[in-house]
């Protein structure tokens, strides 16, 4: 079944359209208010899922995303289940469905993905239970899909015996209604019930063809389907005649013409026509050989030669059905012996085509006939659309029918996955070791300055200037307190001062003596006068540059608590390299036991998926051994009946 717009776009728009009631007031929001959920959105629509999805997982285990409702948990839910994550997107959907107070939009897509996820899983009851809680407001185009399958569930259980044409809504199919019929019409016919299978049949092919051309060639398919499958209904039932008709409606070119060809030639040889039967077998003959009716042509050709008594024909057409028969076992049993383990491997593992490229590369002149030509499409990350297309497609009929089933392409999927995150952890390992190199360099680079730092003695340099600045601090304040003008003058005027102050010592001792001394008195007064006004008049600009030296004090210190501070902060940072390194080291053995454990699990799936690709072609060796079998005999059986006719 296919679906038919991306459920991815679907979650985004669901998202956009489905935040909290309390938020149903506001405008629609056209710019990002958390730039986590931006950064997830962007490797979302680059589709690179994992980095998308570890995002908002980040942003959870912290303080969550901000200001988007009940958007990122929608995304995580959609993203992990078209990534494969069915669990984790399990648990995303039933912390939704278990707050009543979401609305009722986001517990309808809860509800489909979840039944989704419990029908891939095959438990077609818990399925059938989820969605029978979907509302009836549920958007028309998933609703339609989820009718699909709640039908494809009743025919698993065997329970669809009333379900009759008259009680299908086809409007509400949609475009499921075809597959529907068809599904409905081959249950009946596996049943035995050909009337009602046939009624089915008949109205898948009387559907009206769509304009669409995409969609028209598809529905071709699909009433060829439905004409092949009547046909042979009728011939199950001996109704050749209606058989024969309903395989003429099939398209030559078409992918059921094989078949319908051969049916034709067998309803024609039960009326016993086989000169009707020979036209059909020998378009059919002219065919590729890898397709099974084809082969079965090989040996059906001469059959119908026999009957008309042609058989000179009969053992030509036998003996060249031996020889092409031979010659493809041997082209399967060259594809078995080169298609290894490593090849499969390559092959999965190579970059993704688009769909155009895909179809280049297999189209029939391109690719050779019995060699495994086979592609990976663009698609090879969202696991939702495994029913709508195949992650990786071949032209080998050989292969087809493996490579349709959906456990095959979901095996191919898991395989993809597990490379990715081989490689992932692949690049991890040496990033860890660089991170690792660079924290120890970090913490011998710490190091080397604790030392240089300490050779500086930068406390014992603070403490000294310190009593430096007390002392002149000190000093200036009180010369400024009692303007003592001689303390800041030059030390010549101090010197010429200090003279007139012992003068005025020795005069003092002669007055004592009886000496007159009043013209010294004068000359010293007068002298000591100038030096206090010269001392005077340097004041200000004295006292200035003596508080500018204790500024010059104060910057030094500032700048050694500074110093004393960036040791600090080494010191105290250096203690957080030891647990980061230890942590590290955690995590490099946790890479690495990943890493072993991926490598074991993709040498694991990539044995079963080459099993499953060898048993397959060796199914199809041992048909065509069995019609080598017949072909042998069949000659043998007409030789030996010619040369019983001959005289003796």
């Amino acid at each position: 079944m296919r679906i038919p717009t991306s459920v991815l776009r679907y979650f985004l728009l669901l998202a956009a359209v489905t935040a909290n009631p309390a938020d149903a007031k506001e405008k629609p929001k056209t710019s990002v208010a958390d730039l986590r959920y931006g950064v997830a959105l962007y490797h979302y629509y680059q589709q690179d899922y994992i980095a998308a999805l570890a995002e908002l997982m980040v942003a959870d285990t912290r303080d969550g995303i901000q200001g988007h409702g009940d958007n990122p948990e929608l995304i995580a839910g959609g993203v992990s289940l078209a990534f494969g994550m069915q669990h984790h997107a399990e648990g995303v959907f039933n912390e939704i469905l278990q707050d009543e107070r979401r609305p009722q939009s986001v517990r309808d897509a809860a509800w489909f993905y979840l039944g989704k996820l419990h029908y891939t899983r095959g438990d077609w009851s818990a399925a059938e239970q989820s969605f029978a809680r979907v509302s009836s407001e549920f958007k028309p185009s998933l609703r339609a899909q989820m009718q699909a399958l709640q039908i494809n569930i009743r025919i698993r259980n065997k329970n669809y015996a009333d379900l009759a044409l008259d009680n299908i809504d086809t409007d509400e199919l949609r475009a499921w209604s075809p597959y529907t019929f068809y599904n409905l019409g081959a249950a009946h016919a596996r049943e035995g019930n050909f009337a009602s299978a046939q009624k089915f049949f008949r109205e898948l092919a009387e559907i009206d063809v769509v304009e669409n051309p995409q969609r028209r060639k598809e529905q071709w398919a699909l009433q060829d389907k439905a004409y092949t499958a009547i046909g042979y209904s009728y011939l199950a039932e001996k109704k050749y005649a209606a058989a024969i008709r309903e395989f003429t409606k099939v398209r030559l070119d078409g992918v059921f013409a094989n078949q319908a060809l051969l049916g034709y030639g067998w309803a024609a040889v039960a009326q016993e026509e086989y000169d009707v039967a020979l036209k059909p077998w020998q378009l059919l003959r002219s065919r590729s050989l890898m397709y099974p009716a084809v082969q079965e042509s090989l040996l059906a050709l001469p059959y119908a030669y026999e009957k008309l008594g042609a058989q000179g024909e009969a053992v030509n057409a036998y003996q060249s059905a031996e020889e092409l028969l031979a010659r493809e076992i041997q082209l399967i049993r060259d594809m078995r012996a080169t298609l290894t383990e490593g090849e499969l491997l390559t092959l999965i593992g190579s970059e993704p085509l688009s769909a155009e490229d895909a179809k280049k590369v297999l189209h029939p002149e391109v690719a050779q006939d019995g060699a495994l030509t086979a592609v990976v499409t663009d698609d090879g990350q969202n696991w939702l659309k495994l029913d709508s297309t195949s992650i990786i497609k071949t032209r080998s009929a050989y292969l087809n029918e493996l490579f349709a089933k959906n456990a095959f392409q979901t095996a191919v999927l898991d395989l993809r996955d597990l490379l990715r995150l081989q490689t992932l952890l692949q690049n991890w390992l040496p990033k860890l070791d660089a991170y690792r190199e660079l924290l120890l360099q970090k913490q011998s680079n710490r190091e080397r300055q604790e030392q240089q730092l300490a050779q500086h003695c930068a406390s014992e340099q603070e403490q000294k200037l310190q009593a430096e600045r007390a002392a002149l601090a000190e000093q200036l304040e009180r010369i400024s307190s009692s303007e003592n003008y001689m303390a800041l003058a030059d030390d010549e005027t101090r010197a010429l001062y200090g003279r007139i102050e012992r003068g005025q010592q020795t005069i003092a001792r002669m007055k004592a003596a009886g000496q007159d001394t009043s013209e010294l008195e004068t000359r010293a007064k007068m002298f000591g006068g100038i030096l206090l006004w010269r001392a005077a008049q340097e004041y200000p600009a004295q006292l200035a540059a003596q508080q500018t030296e204790l500024k010059v004090i104060d910057a030094s210190l500032a700048q050694i608590a500074k110093t004393r501070q960036h040791i600090e902060e080494i010191t105290a940072t250096s203690m957080d390299i030891q647990p980061t390194l230890a942590r590290l080291q955690i995590l490099q053995k946790d890479v690495s036991a990943h890493l072993e454990n991926t490598d074991q699990l993709i040498a694991q799936q990539s044995g079963l998926l080459r099993q499953q690709v060898d048993q397959q072609l060796a199914a199809h060796e041992k048909r065509l051994n069995n019609y080598l079998a017949q072909a042998h005999l069949a000659v043998a059986r007409l030789y030996d009946a010619e040369l019983r006719n001959q005289p003796e």
